[in-house]
């Protein structure tokens, strides 16, 4: 579907997943595997077509997943960003206070189970701070401001030169710090 755009591509996707989770009952360790999977197929129907029904479903699917990963799984992480990705999405959509809160807990969450040097911990502290100069834009709370400048910085200090994503951290703290100089000047 993400190549061709094909709707029936992304039908044919989701109702496969369906069906799959079906044969994987609890307690099937496969089980958050697929309803993450029929989570992420569902964001993708939302963002293509605007069904809030979709996003629902999804959070609920992602938050059912997580509840079956212990503490300690190796994909607990990926599903907490799920979850926090899906709620910052219905918070965009709805300006639900809630919603940004529970993403930035959730994010928070995920980076402690990605310790450096875990490969995905940019990923996450930019996600965090993209999250947190929302909540600024919302809130004009300086310290969510001063907090995402030090996350992006951090993440850039982790994907040095030539790393393939270093253009997006740079981008990333120079519009926190564009940000910030705008709220001071």
């Amino acid at each position: 579907f993400g190549q061709s755009g094909r709707h029936e591509d992304l039908e044919e996707a989701i109702s496969l997943h369906r069906e799959a989770l079906e044969l994987r009952a609890a307690p099937h360790p496969g089980r958050p595997s697929s309803l993450n999977n029929i989570a992420r197929a569902l964001k993708t129907r939302f963002e293509q077509f605007g069904r809030h029904e979709d996003l629902e479903e999804a959070i609920s699917l992602h938050r059912e997943a997580l509840e079956l990963l212990p503490s300690a799984h190796p994909d607990r992480s990926s599903c907490l960003y799920n979850i926090a990705i899906a709620l910052k999405t219905r918070f965009d959509q709805s300006g639900r206070h809630e919603d940004l809160e529970e993403a930035i807990s959730l994010h928070r969450e995920g980076l402690e189970l990605r310790a450096a040097p875990h490969p995905d911990r940019p990923s996450s502290l930019n996600n965090i701070a993209r999250a947190l100069l929302t909540r600024f834009e919302q809130y004009s709370r300086h310290e969510d401001l001063e907090e995402a400048v030090s996350l992006h910085r951090e993440a850039l200090e982790l994907l040095p030169a030539p790393h393939p994503f270093r253009s997006f951290a740079l981008n990333n703290l120079a519009t926190a710090l564009q940000t910030r100089f705008e709220q001071s000047g």
